[in-house]
């Protein structure tokens, strides 16, 4: 006989409990602990066989891992070479950012070559699917197939019985394995169903993407264990009102991580942007207050990214601080740093602060950056057009080197910038304001 045990999961990073408790000890989060029933059994450890045991020199023996081209060069790229049989990637992106574009491009190509490619339309009907596909085709191969399926063991049956060159499941949020209490979406259910098609995969010989969409507080598909069960993870950044996307590696079992590339949104897909500096800079005003120009590394490539600022007198009694592609508190830090180092506040005033086309300038790389624009809307004095800025700024006001400043001055110099405030020119943000106002 199966003995049901209780356990208690946050649904919020995934840990498990024995006893309930309003406040998760792992993340600090509250009231994200809910109760989930597995199951268990006591006579499956006695009726265990043992496994069978291989060396690993023969493994490596057998040289690199084979890897397949899906056609399409910025997935290849971006995964040191295209695809592994048995692998399982994630990609991940808030609603609308251009997920579903992606891999829609991505089946047409890899179907083109005559592979099997298996689209389980989990979270859209199959006839929104192909009108996505038909806008980015005029004729779709005959060995695109799809499935309509929500049900995580018939997806993996499929998966097994067929052995597709490809699966896609959009997304692992609307899977349910029936074997778990729960809706699609919940932890277990999210947990239960990528195993179940992992595992498949991976005996299949299968390379799977499953799409995770990101949740209101920027979680990846729920609880982040999601990530540890798969073995690339591709996130997919930007703001929806703008035609730019990021996109970007964190975790690669079978590659490097600093692999990245910028898209653009158009009618007919997605495509790469081959100079992402120059399109980000393109329409950037010319001897305006409160902007600046600053370097941004994504993996190994940097980035030119335009950082604004506008300062106005605070309407109530609390100035507001807002900020687009910036991170809130740092802004906030970075305006008290100013306020008792610089001799520069900003406690009756409102401080917006946004990072132009949509990109996450999130590294501490921009501190300087930001506390320079901050002052130059403050001022209302334009910084030169031809100047960059880039370095960490400390709570005592010191500015920190940054990684990769060679790379960040030739990234510079190649769009023209001749004029440099780094942590190789100041020491302190308040000789780098002095500088900016002369």
């Amino acid at each position: 006989m199966k003995s049901p045990t209780t356990l208690f999961t946050c649904t919020h990073c995934g840990a498990q409990f024995q006893k309930w408790a309003g406040r998760c000890s792992e993340c600090g989060k509250w009231g994200t602990v809910t109760e989930e029933t597995a199951t268990a059994s006591p006579q499956a450890r006695a009726t265990s066989k043992p496994g069978k045991t291989n060396s690993f020199a023969e493994l490596a023996a057998a040289g690199e891992i084979p890897r397949s081209k899906s056609g399409l060069p910025v997935w290849d790229d971006i995964l040191s070479g295209g695809m592994v049989a048995g692998s399982v990637t994630l990609l991940g992106g808030e609603p609308g950012i251009g997920k579903s574009t992606l891999l829609a491009q991505l089946a047409l190509a890899v179907a083109s070559q005559g592979k099997t490619v298996l689209y389980v339309t989990g979270e859209e009907s199959p006839s929104q699917v192909s009108l996505r596909l038909k806008r980015l085709s005029k004729s779709l191969p005959t060995t695109l197939l799809f499935l309509d399926e929500t049900s995580a063991d018939i997806v993996a049956a499929t998966i097994a019985e067929t052995k597709p060159g490809l699966t896609i499941v959009d997304s692992i949020q609307s899977m349910r394995a029936p074997e778990v209490p729960g809706e699609p979406g919940n932890p277990s259910q999210v947990r239960a169903s990528a195993g179940w098609i992992a595992e498949t995969a991976k005996k299949s010989g299968v390379p799977v993407i499953l799409v995770g969409q990101v949740n209101k507080e920027g979680d990846l598909a729920g609880p982040r264990l999601l990530e540890h069960m798969v073995d690339t993870v591709i996130m997919m950044e930007g703001d929806r009102s703008h035609a730019f996307r990021l996109m970007r590696v964190t975790k690669h079992r079978f590659g490097t991580t600093d692999s990245s590339a910028l898209l653009q949104m158009h009618e007919s897909g997605l495509t790469v942007v081959e100079d992402p500096s120059a399109a980000l800079l393109a329409d950037r005003p010319k001897q305006a207050p409160g902007t600046v120009v600053t370097c941004l590394l994504e993996g190994q490539r940097p980035i030119l990214v335009e950082l604004q600022a506008l300062v106005t007198p605070a309407g109530y009694g609390t100035p507001l601080r807002r900020a687009s592609g910036i991170d809130l508190n740092r802004l906030s830090l970075l305006l008290a740093v100013m306020g008792r180092r610089a001799s520069l506040g900003f406690g009756d005033q409102d401080v917006f602060a946004n990072a132009v086309g949509g990109i996450e300038a999130k590294e501490t790389s921009v501190d300087l950056a930001i506390c320079l624009a901050a002052a130059s809307a403050k001022l209302d004095k334009p910084l030169p057009d031809d100047l960059a800025v880039w370095g960490e700024v400390g709570l005592t006001g010191e500015i920190r080197p940054v990684s990769r400043m060679d790379m960040r001055f030739k990234e510079a110099k190649r769009l023209g910038f001749t004029r440099f405030i780094t942590p190789a020119e100041c020491k302190h943000l308040k000789d780098a304001i002095a500088l900016m106002s002369k």
